[in-house]
């Protein structure tokens, strides 16, 4: 799914900004950032339905995290590579992805941020190596005193997972000062 569905409406992180007065139609949006998955996570609330979530008719499971960085000649900062595995009996399609964690040294930011996605089409038993290539940008948050995206160096969560709120693998990356 593209979107987050909450299990009752004031379960939604805009449930408290959106038409706040009775009768008054005017919309505050004040939980800035923190809409869908990132709005549930803060508020440490289980949606019905997660974004990403999906159901499959064959099953599949994740391994072999490796979080490395690329020759400079790629552009990227960090290779984030996987395997997934069809651990069902039928042929399926799985979307793998990787989510980034900010280390939590500069402004208020969400548990996770979707960087990357890969779908994956897999007989039963067949196993792929996934490869999701991040540049500086997917640890970036936009600073508007300095106009500008703004990488700070730290020790950033690499999660990767089926859903937001399915996470079957943990890494992480240290960033370095730029």
């Amino acid at each position: 799914m593209p979107a987050t569905f909450e299990r009752q409406w004031e379960d939604n992180p805009v449930f408290h900004s959106y038409f706040p007065q009775k009768g008054d139609k005017h919309v505050e949006y004040s939980e800035g950032i923190f809409v869908g998955y990132r709005g549930y996570e803060k508020n440490g609330v289980k949606p019905q339905f997660p974004f990403g979530f999906g159901l499959s008719y064959t099953t599949f499971g994740y391994s072999d995290l490796r979080v490395e960085s690329p020759e400079k000649s790629s552009g990227a900062v960090v290779e984030v590579s996987f395997q997934v595995e069809n651990t069902g009996d039928r042929e399926g399609a799985e979307i793998a992805e990787v989510y980034v964690g900010d280390p939590q040294n500069g402004p208020p930011r969400p548990v996770k941020e979707l960087k990357g996605f890969v779908k994956i089409d897999l007989k039963p038993g067949e196993k792929k190596r996934v490869n999701v290539q991040l540049d500086r940008r997917s640890f970036s948050y936009y600073d508007p005193d300095k106009h500008a995206w703004y990488a700070p160096p730290g020790d950033y969560g690499v999660l990767v997972g089926s859903s937001s709120a399915d996470i079957r693998l943990k890494g992480n990356y240290i960033l370095p000062r730029q």
